[in-house]
């Protein structure tokens, strides 16, 4: 059973291995509990008596943190029965849950949250490699990671709402070495697919000096590529306009597609149309 309680703030711990909580955030949620909004809904914590402490937390970090900055001492919650989050692998699977469907989890942390779904899949499941390391530290082999997410595609699209190829994207970008992953965890890089498999297709080494560029300030790169050009001393590569990604696709369509395309798009095409009339 599940109870709605206020719990005092300074009585939460809250664990250390969790991920760094996105500034930005903390910052549009205290602005919207100061125009009376409130935090939404409660954070879910669970009895502990250890280190002193009552409860531990278990899903809300930034609403936690909004409500610290304005300075309350005290926060709504849900307390969960122990049963109910008996390990740490129940309790990492209900965050993660929660994390894949808010919508400012950037892809970085979407990815460490699909390959922390993975372990404790291949746990509960007795899949995967023997010995795996879970830090994810060391670069698996595509085809390991192609088999897994064939395998889990099933569970993952019920569960996490994820595609199979999601999920290997997501393996792959998980491999990147968790510090460097912390360090650029709230640089624009990190919502960038494109940018993270790049980055996770280089070795440690580079992957560190890569990061050291993008993090510089004054910044001296702003994309994974660019980064790499000053490594290799190479002219950074020119980026394809959006118009032209969008016309090469347009080109590839059925002739349906792009009568839909138009549909879409009239009021743009009515004004184009408009521009040119002598």
């Amino acid at each position: 059973m599940t109870t709605t309680t206020k719990i005092k703030i300074a009585d939460l711990r809250v664990p250390r291995n969790r991920r760094r909580t996105d500034p930005a955030w903390v910052a549009t949620l205290m602005a919207d509990m100061q125009a009376g909004n409130g935090h939404m809904v409660p954070i879910e914590v669970v009895p502990e008596t250890t280190e002193g402490y009552q409860y531990r937390l278990i899903l809300g970090a930034h609403r936690l943190e909004a409500v610290a900055g304005l300075g309350h001492v005290d926060i709504d919650a849900f307390i969960r029965d122990p049963k109910e989050v008996a390990n740490e692998a129940q309790m990492r699977k209900r965050e993660i849950a929660e994390n894949l469907i808010r919508r400012q989890l950037s892809v970085l942390d979407r990815s460490r949250d699909i390959a922390d779904w993975r372990d404790i899949y291949d746990a509960e499941n007795g899949t995967g490699k023997a010995g795996r390391r879970k830090a994810r530290e060391v670069v698996e082999d595509d085809e390991l990671s192609a088999k897994f997410a064939l395998n889990f595609s099933e569970a993952a699209q019920s569960v996490l709402g994820i595609s199979r190829r999601s999920v290997f994207h997501a393996l792959k970008i998980a491999t990147i070495p968790s510090a460097i992953r912390e360090s650029i965890s709230l640089h624009p890089v990190a919502d960038s697919q494109a940018d993270l498999l790049v980055l996770a297709a280089e070795p440690a080494e580079r992957q560190a000096a890569i990061a050291k560029l993008l993090l510089a300030d004054p910044a001296e790169a702003f994309t994974v590529a660019d980064a790499i050009a000053l490594l290799d001393k190479v002219p950074a590569p020119i980026k394809e306009p959006t118009w032209q990604k969008v016309a090469t696709a347009f080109s590839k369509m059925k002739e349906g597609d792009q009568d839909r395309f138009f549909a879409l798009h009239e009021a743009a095409i009515q004004r184009w149309l408009k521009g040119r009339q002598p």
